[in-house]
């Protein structure tokens, strides 16, 4: 089976649901005056902020994801995230989206289709699919007794 075409989207789980970000922004400030007032300072309450607001850009800010011949990239703002093809042990597609992760179960990446423009789910979609049945088969034939 031949390796599917690169493809490249963005993502972003509150373009759907413009009040998350409303929201994400309102816990976060409440989050970081809360630490702030236990701390007994205000600098401590600003870096929760902008430790919160990192830890949550994913989803209020969005991020640039893509899968080509090396592997796998999840890019928000603040980190990035990739795993080349030879380490993802588990690849599972579903209606909602893909989880790529290697076999320690330590760094799996996650893509959600709810965070994709509408005009641009099916392709997506069809291309998530796709790389799928790349995977499979690619994994399959590695598996194969080789006959000298």
């Amino acid at each position: 089976m031949s390796m599917p075409e690169p493809i490249q989207w963005s993502e972003c789980l509150a373009r759907e649901r413009p009040g998350r970000r409303g929201l994400i922004g309102v816990l976060i400030v409440a989050l970081a005056m809360a630490v702030g007032l236990v701390a007994q300072e205000w600098f401590v309450g600003a870096l929760a902020a902008v430790g919160l607001a990192a830890i949550s850009a994913d989803g209020w800010a969005g991020c640039r994801c893509a899968m080509d011949a090396q592997g796998i990239v999840r890019a928000g703002p603040f980190r990035r995230r990739s795993m080349p093809w030879t380490t993802i042990e588990t690849f599972t597609v579903k209606k909602e989206g893909a989880t790529l992760a290697r076999a320690s179960g330590r760094g799996a990446i996650s893509f959600h289709l709810d965070g994709v423009e509408r005009t641009d789910r099916a392709r997506v979609n069809h291309a998530l699919d796709a790389w799928h049945a790349w995977w499979i088969a690619s994994r399959a034939a590695s598996a194969a007794p080789h006959h000298a």
